[in-house]
């Protein structure tokens, strides 16, 4: 086939999505083929026919041998189809073999849901040294969440379940808006003198936010979002820990409290 379409792909694909696909030198793939291979993270193998001539005794005679294959380029850059034998260091895999510059819009995003990551686990140890271990337990599911952003960033998992701390997505609103009704307290204006626990929230609270911004510039394009999924869990993990603060303040993270 000349011509690699999209359509192709698809019908190729229909029983299972393979980890390569080799594109042969006369070949061409289309541009929604090659996106397609891109979100499906099939790594695009660039192969080119050798002709292999034997001479044999016989003056002016040759023999062919059928035409085989080599696979060429170990990484393809993503940006302007440059290829490379090792990847450069200041470059990284985007999708399967696609190299981006590390300061690429979602490496950056990566970065910082990575750094995310390593801030709940803190908290997490904070908090078990100061005997709350439901307020462990909230802080994995913050972290579960984060790395099903990840997951969906990566891949084409995509995330439907927005339900975080056993409350739905109206209901994570509906708290965090009116924690005087729920929690028996107003909004919170952080202060230091609030300790550690909340403090340290908080500024989970905000690297989210971070989070969020660099996701929009990672799945932004010409003014369309894609996977608007991980815009929205950011969205209610931000709610999620803020009524993670309320609780905490109202004394529902300690031990004795039911």
């Amino acid at each position: 086939m000349k011509v690699i379409t999209e359509l192709f792909l698809r019908q190729q694909f229909r029983k299972k999505i393979p980890e390569t696909f080799e594109v042969a030198d006369e070949q061409i793939l289309t541009p929604s083929a090659a996106q397609f291979l891109n979100e499906k993270s099939v790594e695009v193998l660039k192969v080119c026919r050798i002709k292999v001539v034997e001479i044999t005794s016989e003056p002016f005679l040759k023999k062919e041998k059928i035409p085989e294959y080599r696979k060429e380029s170990k990484y393809v850059s993503a940006v302007d189809g440059g290829r490379y034998e090792s990847k450069p260091e200041h470059m990284t895999q985007l999708h399967g073999n696609r190299l981006v510059s590390k300061d690429h819009s979602a490496i950056i995003f990566r970065g910082k849901l990575d750094s995310f990551q390593s801030a709940v686990l803190l908290q997490q140890h904070k908090a078990s040294e100061n005997e709350r271990p439901k307020l462990v337990n909230d802080l994995e599911e913050i972290l579960q969440r984060s790395r099903d952003i990840m997951k969906a960033e990566v891949t084409d998992w995509k995330i439907e379940n927005f339900k975080m701390l056993g409350l739905s997505d109206s209901e994570l609103r509906e708290h965090s808006h009116n924690p005087k009704k729920y929690f028996g307290t107003g909004h919170l204006l952080p202060s230091y003198e609030m300790g550690e626990i909340i403090l340290g929230l908080n500024s989970l609270r905000s690297m989210v936010r971070e989070v969020e911004i660099t996701s929009i510039a990672a799945l932004k394009d010409n003014y369309q979002v894609s996977k608007p999924y991980i815009i929205q869990t950011l969205n209610r993990m931000s709610s999620a820990i803020y009524i993670m603060m309320l609780k905490e303040k109202s004394g529902k993270y300690l031990s004795r409290s039911k």
